[in-house]
């Protein structure tokens, strides 16, 4: 309710002063809007008090309508902590925006959300596309630092390795992994392996000057500045989110990366003579279902049914810097699916669980896969998600394949069932897709392609082959 004190000036003249309690802010402060009012000359005390209470009475409507923002000073740092505090994220959603928002609070973070503008927002996506602001400069390993980890025929002379350099460095040995091959590297992770190997950086790796930002980082950035203020509109701490007033940043959309009809059937074709059978599950699973990465190594032989020729994807495997491998909920609430399979599929599935057993007898009491999952690490813990990036790259490597990442296989699985001829709402329950129109924006090309072919059937059903 809103509370009114009248007071008298050095003039004589009388001034209410309205005051209304809104609630108590995140700081555990209250949060409060107040107004002056002056009465008209020639009206009476009596009148001008009644007039007070109605202005009162108008003012705290205002507010609860929205008319009037709560605004109270807030800057956008500390909203958006309230934010980040308050709403719910999934952990690497939550990795993802506390690195977004380092950089965002540096330049306007300290601007209340009441006198922040467009044009703060439009210069700060301008300064991230100029040269040197990433700041994430890359390391590439030299020839030196290669042969560190080359081996010999004799095990007294043999190289370093990458799991004792990722242990020392607290890396995972597929980071390592990466580095050797030529990759580019963090310059914070070049750093730490060069400390553990008692090497030093300039001599092990090449560093890089930085760069630019990628236009999907860029729009990352205005996304979620967008979000907290549509948040702050909500709480009615604004009165506009003056992100919707802007251009949302372009992104020049890339074409996905997978594998025509002919790749995907020589790429099974060498599946079949992989000798790692945990590597020829994987990726025939991938090919086969078109599962995220982090579905794949979120599954448990419980999620197998053998009778019925389902896979079930109930959760999904993530990383997260500092935590480690974690388990939550898959992507959006239709990830959550079951995916009919072939009986080739079940069958290789049935063969890997006969290894997988035979493995957990001979592990013993360093059997440490208490969830049962599919694909572990070797002593049955979950496996760490870029192990299926390191075991893709090195079959296609050694097959003179492509060179695709695990998602290229979803995409490879869509194209090939789009021209199939299976249609985008039982494609979308397969794969996951929150939307049909995520399917219909990135795989037009496919779906245009399966349209003429729908077109030239109607041909030959219709029309007699003299004729055409």
């Amino acid at each position: 309710m809103a509370n009114v004190k009248k007071r008298i000036s050095k003039t004589g003249e009388a001034v209410y002063y309205i005051r209304v309690f809104v609630h108590q802010g995140f700081d555990g402060k209250q949060v409060t809007k107040s107004m002056t009012w002056k009465p008209p000359e020639g009206m009476n005390e009596t009148e001008a008090d009644k007039r007070a209470e109605k202005e009162a009475v108008l003012f705290e409507q205002k507010i609860k309508d929205g008319i009037i923002t709560i605004g109270g000073g807030v800057k956008f740092a500390n909203y958006a902590a309230h934010w980040m505090e308050m709403s719910e994220h999934r952990p690497k959603t939550v990795e993802l925006y506390n690195y977004l928002l380092q950089n965002i609070n540096q330049a306007i973070g300290h601007i209340p959300l009441e006198k922040l503008r467009v044009e703060h927002i439009q210069l700060y996506l301008k300064n991230l596309r100029e040269d040197g602001l990433n700041k994430r400069s890359t390391c590439t390993a030299t020839e030196e630092f290669k042969t560190k980890f080359e081996y010999s025929n004799s095990r007294k002379n043999r190289g370093t390795t990458r799991k004792e350099v990722g242990n020392k460095a607290g890396l995972h040995p597929y980071t390592v992994g990466q580095a050797i091959c030529g990759h580019r590297t963090h310059i914070s992770t070049a750093s730490r392996i060069c400390e553990a190997m008692g090497e030093k950086l300039d001599e092990m790796f090449l560093v890089s000057d930085a760069g630019k930002l990628s236009d999907e980082t860029i729009k990352k950035h205005y996304k979620i500045i967008k979000v907290i203020l549509a948040s702050a509109k909500r709480s009615r701490i604004i009165a506009s989110n003056v992100a919707e007033y802007m251009d949302v940043p372009k992104v020049s959309r890339k074409e996905s990366r997978y594998l025509d009809d002919k790749q995907a059937q020589l790429f099974l074709s060498a599946l079949m003579d992989e000798p790692d059978i945990r590597i020829r599950t994987a990726l025939i699973v991938l090919l086969y279902t078109g599962v995220r990465r982090g579905e794949l190594c979120g599954l448990s032989w419980s999620d197998i049914d053998y009778g019925n020729n389902i896979i079930s994807i109930r959760r999904q495997s993530q990383y997260i810097k500092g935590s480690g491998s974690i388990e939550c909920e898959p992507k959006t609430q239709k990830s959550v699916r079951s995916i009919t399979v072939t009986p080739f599929v079940l069958s290789t599935l049935k063969k890997y669980h006969i290894w997988w057993r035979e493995y957990r007898l001979m592990c013993g009491d360093t059997w440490k896969g208490d969830k049962e999952r599919l694909f572990i690490a070797m002593d049955g813990s979950p496996i760490h998600p870029a192990r299926i990036n390191e075991w893709l790259e090195s079959f296609v490597k050694r097959n003179n394949l492509p060179s695709i990442s695990p998602h290229s296989l979803r995409h490879t699985f869509i194209t090939l069932q789009i021209a199939g001829g299976v249609d985008i709402r039982t494609l979308q329950a397969r794969t996951g897709h929150s939307t049909a129109n995520t399917l219909l924006n990135v795989y037009g090309h496919a779906i245009q392609s399966a349209q003429v072919n729908a077109a030239a059937a109607m041909d030959d059903m219709l029309m007699p082959t003299a004729e055409i």
